[in-house]
């Protein structure tokens, strides 16, 4: 088993996954909307880079309201054609992804960029969605946990605190918590990149504390100050950002 996040649309990356170590579980943010390095993404091809550069500035900047009525403004401008081509340039990606994972049997769980409905469109014999269920695989017992962290972006995958967790209400008894975001951990949370503290669950915080896991994983902030740190005697792990870094986190690498 091995364990990925943020794809972001790394088609390359994925290609070069191996396919013979078991499961290939994938921690959400499948498509790419804007990479904050360079600023490719969806965003890019719909709106062009210098609308997408002021996104990027805005988000590092802290002016999520500017940010936000820019989002607006270009929808409105011609929110036809606007919906039209991300609708396309959305599928396209998700196809693009689950092509380059046709050779391996793949676990997710959707991220805040994700739409479950289009993932759940290409689940199968070999792609499951295991959002909210415990699983049991070579005598360790997984619990899954999806969904972005609620922010003043409101993506698209977000889910309120609450619907979260009543989803780790029922993970009690896993060895490993995986989940999208992180818990709420200043060090694990900031992204030295946007220059901010991003999005974390108190509520995945609190479970860490109460029940003791071995480990939890996460992505979701791509480049954090910390990514390790120990709770108790949970070892939390940010397994990568996958779209850079092709990173990979071995279930055999893992003291359980």
């Amino acid at each position: 088993m091995i364990f990925i996040s943020d794809i972001h649309h790394g088609i390359e990356h994925l290609k070069s996954l191996p396919s013979n170590k078991g499961p290939v579980v994938i921690l959400g943010d499948l498509i790419n909307w804007i990479d904050y390095r360079n600023g490719d993404g969806i965003a890019k091809d719909v709106f062009g880079i210098e609308n997408v550069e002021l996104l990027i500035r805005y988000r590092k900047e802290h002016k999520f309201d500017e940010r936000k009525n820019l989002w607006k403004k270009l929808y409105l401008d011609n929110p036809d054609e606007i919906a039209s081509k991300m609708s396309k340039s959305i599928t396209k990606q998700y196809e693009d992804v689950f092509d380059a994972l046709l050779k391996n049997e793949v676990w997710i769980i959707p991220g805040n960029v994700d739409d479950v409905e289009i993932i759940n469109s290409h689940l199968s014999k070999s792609v499951i969605n295991v959002d909210g269920e415990l699983v049991s695989y070579k005598n360790i017992t997984f619990g899954f946990s999806g969904g972005g962290v609620p922010t003043p972006i409101n993506a698209r995958g977000e889910i309120t605190e609450e619907n979260f967790s009543k989803k780790l209400e029922a993970l009690s008894g896993c060895d490993i918590i995986c989940t999208h975001a992180p818990p709420k951990v200043p060090s694990l949370i900031t992204d030295v990149i946007t220059n901010k503290e991003e999005q974390g669950w108190e509520s995945l915080l609190s479970f860490i504390q109460k029940y003791q896991p071995k480990y939890s994983l996460f992505g979701d902030v791509h480049q954090p100050v910390a990514s390790k740190w120990v709770i108790g005697k949970t070892i939390c792990r940010n397994i990568g950002y996958f779209r850079a870094t092709s990173q990979y986190l071995e279930l055999s690498s893992l003291i359980i």
